[in-house]
């Protein structure tokens, strides 16, 4: 089964300084995802087994570290 669903996380620098193997600035250069299913709940029964899949593809990007503030958009406005 091939899970529709996934949760992607950062602990960000409060979380990451209590986490014993992350350097101060690592939480800049992670990303953690998971595999879920939420909207499917999975019910086993004792002793039934389950198995699912998440296929993962990593996509080169221009947007690197150094624009991870970037600074806010300014809009035109209407009138």
């Amino acid at each position: 089964m091939i899970l529709e669903t996934i949760v992607v996380w950062n602990p960000w620098e409060k979380k990451s300084k209590s986490v014993a193997d992350f350097g101060d600035e690592e939480y800049k250069h992670m990303l953690c995802v998971y595999a879920a299913a939420i909207e499917k709940p999975i019910s086993l029964k004792p002793g039934e087994e389950w198995t699912g899949r998440l296929h993962l593809s990593a996509i080169p990007s221009t947007y690197g570290a150094e624009n991870l503030n970037p600074p806010p958009m300014v809009l035109p406005r209407c009138q």
